[in-house]
């Protein structure tokens, strides 16, 4: 059988029920997702209208860094995700359990030595920053309020994860929504009052706290239609499995980072200018990356449960309806780029050397939605199977084969050199996923091969 012939694609998209399953978690999820970059856009604002580059260039830096934790233990989300979705489609109420309360426990483990490994990390931060002393300085001040809440962020990605496979997006909405609506009133109320970049800290503290008190009202209506027919069993030997898992998830996890961070570093080298440029770009990366996970989250849910139930057809179903929708939103992004970017950049920022800085770099805004967006659609395809190698894998080739030589190829190009290369990181993380996805479904790696019927 030819799975991606013509006609299967169109059969799959007259599925009008696979579409209204697909926004019944997408619509909650990228109108949520797309607040979690206006929290780094009003960030950006309310520092760069200061009177210095610094604070905005402090904040951007002070912010990877955190993120760079968030991400490295990113599988607390995503593997959740699939995880639970597969227990969904199984109807396993133990599981459904399980994988809510291991990960959770996990996370509190992990926060706990993050934060007595503190002072050891600022040591780690002030060999790597290379930005002026004063850049030093507030992002020391910015990481030592924000890593307080560690423990905060990770509960909460846990619980985004377990709400997303039990095909529930109301609460990650609602938590999401309150925290980042939150965060941007607290931002503007506190730096009105006197703070810096002490008071954006303290504000993305006391909102990812407001979300956590939303996922928790939530926990037991839902527990309580999956009830037990047997004594919870916490099973704390797969924990053991989750950090195999997360073992791939972090080497995948790293790879990114290092493109992220040389993306900063290299920023650093050209001045705090060059700082606060790639800060504002990174935040309109984060800007698409959100909008197109949207999409991907309602993709992990019904592809995992799809396999827990073991449909090829809803399978492929959800992987092609995914795929048209993250392709049309990309679209969007690109065009509302290309018309509003300089109105973006206004916003922004009113320092005008800032501005007329910006203006040049304005097309990678544009091109990321249209590059990115088939790594993204098949990241939730992956992890909804939970082939976390897989992702492993695409990203590894996309950073070796792609942004590797290219970075070293247009560094002269200063700035524009290093978007080049991730540009060409983006590319060819693209083509491996997608090479590596139609492999694993020739060799029945994400449904039993059985299954699929014409």
């Amino acid at each position: 059988m030819k799975i991606w012939s013509s006609q299967a694609i169109k059969t799959d998209l007259q599925q009008q029920d696979t579409h209204r399953q697909i926004w019944r978690i997408a619509a909650p999820m990228v109108l949520s997702n797309l607040t979690i970059p206006l929290v780094g856009l009003v960030d950006s604002a309310v520092m760069g209208h200061l009177d210095e580059v610094h604070y905005l260039a402090a904040v951007g830096l002070g912010s990877a860094l955190f993120t760079f934790i968030i991400w490295t233990m990113g599988f607390l989300r995503m593997i959740t995700t699939g995880l639970v979705a597969q227990a969904y489609g199984q109807q396993d109420h133990q599981l459904i359990r399980q994988w809510l309360y291991l990960p959770a426990a996990l996370g509190l483990i992990i926060s706990l030595l993050v934060v007595l490994l503190n002072p050891w990390l600022i040591d780690l931060i002030l060999w790597w920053i290379k930005g002026s002393p004063d850049v030093e300085t507030k992002v020391i001040e910015y990481w030592n309020i924000r890593i307080l809440g560690l423990p905060i962020s990770l509960l909460n990605a846990v619980f985004i994860g377990w709400y997303l496979g039990m095909q529930n997006a109301r609460i990650p909405f609602l938590m999401l929504l309150t925290t980042n609506l939150s965060n941007v009133v607290l931002d503007i109320v506190l730096v009105q009052q006197g703070m810096d970049v002490d008071g954006v800290a303290i504000a993305s503290v006391i909102a990812e706290s407001l979300g956590l008190m939303i996922a928790l009202s939530g926990l037991m209506p839902v527990l309580r239609r999956y009830p037990l027919a047997e004594k919870l069993s916490l099973a704390w030997h797969k924990l053991g499995f989750l950090l195999n898992l997360n073992k791939d998830l972090l080497i995948r996890t790293l790879a990114l980072e290092t493109v992220l961070f040389t993306i900063h570093a290299r920023g650093s080298e050209l001045g705090d200018e060059a700082m606060a440029v790639n800060a504002i770009l990174l935040n309109f990366l984060l800007l698409v990356s959100n909008g197109l996970d949207g999409i991907a989250n309602a993709v992990e849910a019904l592809v995992g449960k799809a396999i827990g139930r073991q449909k090829w057809l809803e399978f492929r179903a959800s992987v092609v309806v995914g795929g048209f929708w993250s392709l049309l939103t990309s679209l969007v992004m690109a065009l509302g780029f290309l018309l509003f970017g300089s109105f973006f950049i206004g916003l922004l920022t009113d320092i005008s050397s800032l501005q007329d800085a910006l203006d040049p770099f304005l097309i990678y805004s544009v091109l990321v939605p249209l590059v990115a967006v088939a790594s993204f659609w098949l990241d939730g395809v992956f992890i909804g199977a939970s082939a976390i190698k897989t992702m492993r894998n695409s990203m590894l080739a996309a950073l070796i084969l792609g942004f590797i030589p290219l970075y070293y190829l247009s560094k002269p190009l200063g700035n524009h050199g290093i978007w080049l290369a991730f540009m060409g990181f983006m590319l060819a993380r693209a083509v491996a996923s997608w090479y590596l996805f139609n492999k694993g479904l020739r060799m029945g790696r994400y449904i039993k091969f059985e299954t699929i019927k014409p």
